[in-house]
């Protein structure tokens, strides 16, 4: 039986940047761009009509699909710097040493 590998604190922070990188085309500051590359690819099919009939849906689920890339890439990098705090040794605090005195 195989067992998962836990990924390393900077393999999770690559995840979430490929993540928010990746969303980042399909930000809604490029709409126009994105819904035209969209139309283009998908000229002549069912779903490229559909796009040009409905180019308010298309936008909003292309804003949907920005929003879920962005928010799982940010999960990400936090889950990355929260597991590499967990791992860092903690330093005893320096009153520690005092309050053993006698």
């Amino acid at each position: 039986m195989k067992t998962c590998e836990v990924p390393n604190p900077r393999q999770l922070e690559n995840r979430g940047m490929a993540w928010m990188i990746g969303a980042f085309v399909f930000c809604p500051c490029h709409l126009p761009i994105t819904l035209s590359i969209l139309a283009l690819m998908l000229g002549g099919t069912a779903a490229g009509a559909l796009l040009r009939a409905h180019p308010y849906i298309a936008g909003a689920v292309v804003t949907l699909l920005w929003m879920a890339g962005t928010w799982r890439g940010l999960m990400l990098v936090r889950r990355a710097t929260v597991f590499a705090a967990r791992q860092a040794p903690s330093a005893a605090p320096a009153s520690a040493s005092h309050h053993d005195r006698r």
